[in-house]
């Protein structure tokens, strides 16, 4: 992921008590706000970063009026940014707002003392115009020189009172009996997504075109793709209403393509690229155009599960649509 901000969490043993540390006291001590080392800023110009920090400013005055941190120090910070390439449209700027739950803990060595975590796993992020699970979509065409030509989709969002839940995934080390899970969710213009879906002859052709430009460049690998090629040149010659549908793929066969799969089958996607008609013209690149809401915790830990789940209820939803193209 190619995150813009870069964030290092300097933080020092802060004596909490002057008695023996409780966990349990800690876990329910009034937490607090700390601002955090910015994060980048890139090819934006004043005027829209002027106006994309009064949004992102708007996003947490909203959240820290209706949420009070318990067992925690929370940190906030923005981010601002892009990095165009050649033959891409924009339209409109990346920005991000990202939290840290800190907790509270008792410092092993000094049993009367306690300290702000140093680091941790659980985040909030609240990004405009820019969704980083899809290889980053941006509100951009993807560059003629991309090295793929489309975005991964695991399965379609989910409408759910008016809103996209765009999954769950577990992240980091999956093994882990207390996983660390990513939820996400999208806020839109109404019932309108910015990516659709690919077509099967879409997706066909990026892959042609990409087999035939290995085997020019390696001549070595041509009986290779020659394969390859033959099963999408039999596939392009069926009706055209089977080629307007939506391609699902395999993620192990990118490159060696087989067939297309039914959707919802294990290890497969959903081939989508942005939509640039979802966006609202004539408005500056510092409008927000869609949210894009993740909430990551790893999950087992009271202050974690706690905070998370009182975040969840104090970003409104509503609220955040009503910002939409303003």
């Amino acid at each position: 992921m190619k995150y813009i901000f870069c964030f290092v969490l300097v933080l020092f043993s802060a004596s909490l008590y002057a008695q023996n540390c409780d966990p349990e006291l800690l876990h329910k001590k009034p937490g607090n706000w700390k601002p955090s080392i910015p994060g980048s800023i890139r090819n934006i110009t004043p005027a829209d970063l002027a106006k994309e920090r009064a949004v992102l400013a708007a996003v947490h005055k909203n959240l820290s009026s209706n949420y009070s941190p318990v067992g925690c120090q929370v940190l906030f910070t923005n981010a601002f940014g892009k990095y165009p390439l050649p033959g891409q449209t924009w339209m409109a700027d990346p920005y991000y707002y990202l939290i840290f739950i800190l907790r509270f803990l008792c410092d092993p060595n000094e049993p009367t003392k306690s300290y702000v975590d140093y680091a941790t796993p659980t985040t909030v992020m609240v990004a405009a115009n820019v969704i980083s699970s899809l290889n980053e979509l941006y509100a951009a065409n993807i560059a003629p020189d991309d090295f793929r030509g489309y975005l991964k989709l695991e399965k379609r969002p989910v409408k759910i009172n008016g809103f996209y839940f765009m999954g769950e995934e577990v992240v980091g080390d999956s093994h882990l009996e207390n996983k660390i899970v990513e939820y996400r969710w999208l806020i839109t213009y109404n019932d309108t997504l910015p990516f659709s879906y690919m077509s099967r002859k879409e997706y066909l052709l990026i892959q042609k075109k990409r087999l035939e430009k290995n085997s020019i460049e390696s001549p070595s690998s041509k009986q290779y793709n020659d394969e390859y090629l033959q099963n999408i040149n039999e596939y392009l010659k069926r009706p055209e209403s089977e080629l307007a549908l939506p391609a699902i793929c395999m993620w192990n066969e990118e490159e060696r393509f087989k067939d297309f799969v039914e959707e919802g089958t294990k290890g497969s996607f959903l081939a989508i690229k942005p939509n640039l008609s979802y966006y609202r013209k004539n408005l500056p690149k510092s409008a927000p155009q869609f949210f894009n809401i993740v909430y990551k915790i790893s999950h087992g830990d009271p202050v974690f599960e706690d905070n998370i789940s009182r975040i969840q209820k104090a970003i409104d939803f509503n609220y955040l649509r009503g910002m939409l193209g303003k």
